[in-house]
């Protein structure tokens, strides 16, 4: 706790102290020194320095050991040093209107640093937007592109205690750098692809085996048909375009077809058709393979048999 007797000596007014700032000071210091009112105004003068304790001293000493001393010497300072309201509103503007981080500054003493120097707009009723607010403090981090977007996608809402919230989160490194670990509800997933692909295959050869021949009362393949689609179609293979079976089950999967990938149709060469299913884990089990290409599709449990239904079912 500091010494009582510190409270006598008043606070001091440097060359680069605010004026407005100093008698704050002066005013809380007043409400706590053990001085009599009338020698306030002494201890103050002398602890002035330059211009400011001139125009003190310009003062009769005794107009300043009275119990209106300090309203006097206030009264005189403020011929000297206070400005007007105009003046000062528009420097507390510009300051915060320029402020910008710094490469040093960490993103929590620029916030804090923001937060002040708007609040001295504040006493000047300048008062802005909070979406705009929670704009210009995102302008003013200088983040690059990237982490303009990332701090975007991480705010909640328009609301400057979000966009707080969000820079202090991603950036809490102590250089305003964006932190490898914070995930900032933004996760990614390594995801495994399965393709099944749909080929044109109107012009094979016929040495080629084409157009395939299907046998139901193989093993490979079921008795029944596919399902319909959501559109009211018959599905198909996506190899052989057979509606008794998918492409998972194709005895015909393993066939080599020339793949052409093309930005337009430039000939009448027929192109092959991809249609890509991604998978969240490594292996995918059959049922799981099959709900996904269902998708949309309803499956219709007639309580038959394997016999009848086929044992892939």
């Amino acid at each position: 706790m500091a010494d009582r007797n510190s409270y006598k000596i008043p606070p001091a007014m440097g060359p680069n102290t605010v004026y407005e700032t100093w008698k704050n000071e002066i005013a809380v210091w007043r409400l706590v020194t053990d001085l009599e009112k009338k020698r306030q105004a002494l201890a103050v003068t002398l602890s002035l320095t330059g211009q400011a304790r001139a125009k003190a001293l310009e003062i009769d000493v005794a107009e300043l050991n009275k119990d209106t001393g300090m309203d006097t010497l206030i009264h005189a300072l403020d011929s000297l040093f206070k400005k007007e309201t105009v003046d000062l509103a528009y420097e507390a503007y510009s300051k915060f209107d320029s402020f910008r981080k710094s490469d040093t500054m960490t993103m929590s003493d620029f916030i804090i640093e923001y937060e002040h120097r708007y609040n001295q707009c504040k006493r000047y009723e300048m008062v802005l937007p909070d979406a705009i607010l929670s704009f210009k403090l995102l302008d003013s981090s200088n983040l690059s592109q990237k982490e303009r977007q990332l701090a975007l996608t991480a705010a909640t809402d328009l609301k400057f205690d979000a966009m707080k919230s969000a820079l202090k989160r991603i950036f809490n490194d102590g250089q305003g750098k964006m932190d490898e670990g914070a995930t900032s509800g933004i996760t990614v997933k390594q995801e495994s692809a399965y393709m099944t692909r749909k080929v044109d295959y109107n012009k094979q050869k016929p040495s080629q085996g084409w157009p395939p021949k299907f046998n139901r009362g193989t093993a490979g393949s079921s008795r029944g048909t596919n399902p319909i689609d959501k559109f009211g179609r018959r599905t198909k293979c996506a190899i052989c375009q057979s509606i008794f079976h998918w492409a998972k089950d194709c005895p015909h999967r393993s066939d080599p077809a020339p793949v052409k990938l093309t930005e337009g149709p430039c000939d009448n060469t027929p192109e092959e058709n991809c249609n890509l299913t991604l998978f969240t884990k490594e292996h995918k089990t059959d049922n799981e393979i099959f709900m996904t290409e269902s998708f949309g599709c309803a499956v219709l449990d007639t309580a038959c048999t394997r016999t009848v239904c086929g044992k892939k079912w």
